[in-house]
């Protein structure tokens, strides 16, 4: 069940809707390959511009980037519901969230595959309608391509001796998966029109499998469109 919508009256009279915009995901929502800002901080930014820049609203929104590098949809299930619980105050909530990359490769082995698409279906449906329970709308973000000539495989940067084994067919299958999902809940799918060469080209990071700055700017860019609309609902 979602969470009631919360209104509040300033002195002013003016109707306040208290709106909170959770971040949730991985490596690319935390900012990896990043000379300056990850998708979740341009959105952050983005939204603090308009409470705190010229003309600006004032306070009116809370933005939190709850990201960590590796993670899974099962790591995501775990912790969603203790962040809620931490942080969510008794208003409309957004949760925006990129997760699943993770899920579609392998480790190792070419084919030693951390989860089976059948198995992530049932994952991604569970954690997409425990979200639900806390969320107003569910924004979700697509993982993009990679370079499969440097992360196919691709040495952990952490010491611990892992390989993983990332490719785009399969990191588009888990992508089809989470669509159909997302089109069954009523939850926005969001993907970046690019084509794949050009991707690879222009907007990935050196690693082969992380955006550079320019290629977070636009996966921001196809966020914008649905942050604007949420945030125009608000007006009083």
């Amino acid at each position: 069940m979602y969470r009631k919508r919360f209104i509040y009256i300033r002195e002013s009279g003016i109707i306040i809707v208290m709106k909170q915009f959770f971040i949730l995901g991985a490596s690319t929502v935390y900012g990896v390959g990043a000379e300056s800002d990850g998708w979740g901080d341009l959105v952050k930014s983005y939204i603090h511009s308009k409470m705190y820049g010229t003309e600006g609203i004032g306070e009116r929104y809370e933005v939190f980037n709850f990201s960590k590098s590796g993670s899974t949809i099962e790591f995501v299930a775990e912790t969603a519901d203790l962040i809620f619980d931490k942080y969510a105050r008794e208003g409309e909530i957004v949760t925006l969230i990129s997760v699943g990359g993770n899920d579609a490769k392998a480790e190792n082995t070419p084919d030693n595959f951390v989860c089976a698409p059948e198995d992530f279906q049932v994952k991604v449906t569970r954690l997409f309608e425990s979200l639900q329970q806390h969320s107003q709308q569910i924004i979700f973000i697509s993982n993009g391509f990679v370079d499969e000539s440097k992360v196919n495989p691709k040495k952990s940067p952490f010491n611990d001796n892992k390989v993983s084994y990332f490719t785009n067919e399969r990191r588009a299958l888990f992508n089809s998966i989470t669509k159909q999902v997302c089109d069954d809940k009523g939850i926005d799918f969001v993907t970046v029109d690019i084509d794949k060469d050009i991707w690879i080209k222009n907007y990935l990071y050196t690693d082969g499998l992380h955006p550079n700055q320019v290629g977070y700017q636009k996966v921001f860019e196809a966020i914008k469109p649905i942050i604007d609309k949420s945030l125009s609902n608000d007006q009083p």
